[in-house]
C-alpha cells in the first residue's frame, strides 16, 4: 500500500481528485454568491414595454408614459435612458434613484412632423439591475399625412 501512495499514478490521481473538489467548491460559493446578489438587488419591472400610438396625423408631438416599479430589495438607480434617434426624447423626470417598492415612469416623446407610414423606436434604459442591466422599450405609430 505504501508503494502505491508514493506511485505516479497514485499522485497524479489524488491531484486530479484535488482539483475536481476544490472545483466543485468554487462553483457553489460563485453561484451561491450570484443568488445572494439578485435576491437583495435591485429589480426593475415595467408595466408594459410595448405601446402602440395606433394611427395618428402627421406634425404634432406624441407623448406616452412607460411606468415602472422597483421590485427588489435594495435602491434602483436609472443610469440612463437612450432613445433610438433624434426624433425621440425620454426622460425620467430628473429622478435617477427609486427605493424598494417605489414606482416611477420613462416619459417618452416622438415628434411625428416630416414622418409618415409606420414608425418603430426604441429607448434603452440602463440600471443597476443585475438580470436586466438594459431594458428595451418599444413604441410604434402609423403617420398618415392625411389625417388632421
Amino acid at each position: 500500500m505504501n508503494k502505491f501512495i508514493q506511485s505516479k499514478a497514485a499522485k497524479t490521481g489524488f491531484f486530479v481528485l484535488g482539483l475536481l473538489v476544490i472545483s466543485a467548491v468554487m462553483f457553489f460559493l460563485l453561484n451561491n454568491s450570484k443568488i445572494a446578489a439578485s435576491i437583495s438587488s435591485a429589480k426593475l419591472v415595467f408595466e408594459e414595454e410595448y405601446h402602440d400610438f395606433g394611427k395618428i396625423p402627421q406634425g404634432p408631438q406624441v407623448e406616452y408614459s412607460f411606468k415602472f416599479t422597483n421590485k427588489g430589495k435594495s435602491t434602483l438607480i436609472i443610469e440612463k435612458v437612450q432613445p433610438s434617434c433624434g426624433c425621440t426624447g425620454a426622460t425620467t423626470g430628473g429622478k435617477n434613484e427609486y427605493a424598494k417598492g417605489e414606482s416611477g415612469e420613462i416619459k417618452v416623446t416622438f415628434n411625428t412632423q416630416g414622418r409618415e407610414g409606420h414608425q418603430e423606436k426604441h429607448i434603452v434604459v440602463f440600471t443597476n439591475d443585475p438580470d436586466t442591466p438594459q431594458k428595451d422599450l418599444k413604441f410604434s405609430c402609423d403617420i398618415d399625412p392625411t389625417m388632421q
